[in-house]
């Protein structure tokens, strides 16, 4: 996925109002980092003795590498430094969309408080 589809995402995801946990995968599958699904017990087994819920860097091979688990629904997202430098990206896009759309709601609020807005009762 590009960053403008990505970015098309942003706003789809403050609309829908997912769960950080979610948000945070979503983005992170835009980036690019792959899904993994445990196939065996061990495999499982492993999954449950990483960090849970947090992006971690390892090294194989001198390179750095970018986990994120998620035992609970039996996950693992992974992604390189170029994936993580993008899922980072987004993660600012989605937070400055998400603060306009937390200062448009305290401004729609504000505004209401005024019986139907500025032309209301008391302003003909």
């Amino acid at each position: 996925m590009n960053i403008r589809n990505a970015l098309l995402l942003i706003p789809v995801l403050i609309l829908t109002g997912c769960s950080s946990g979610q948000n945070k995968e979503v983005l992170m599958s835009a980036a690019g980092f792959r899904t993994i699904v445990p196939s065996t017990p061990a495999q499982v087994s492993q999954l449950q003795t990483i960090p849970q819920g947090k992006i971690i860097p390892i090294s194989k091979k001198g390179k750095t590498f970018f986990l994120y688990a998620d035992a609970r629904n039996k996950t693992l997202l992974i992604g390189n430094q170029q994936q993580f430098t993008t899922y980072q990206q987004y993660v600012r896009q989605y937070k400055l969309q998400e603060d306009k759309v937390e200062a448009a709601d305290m401004n729609a609020d504000y505004w209401g408080g005024w019986g139907g807005g500025f032309w209301g009762p008391g302003f003909y």
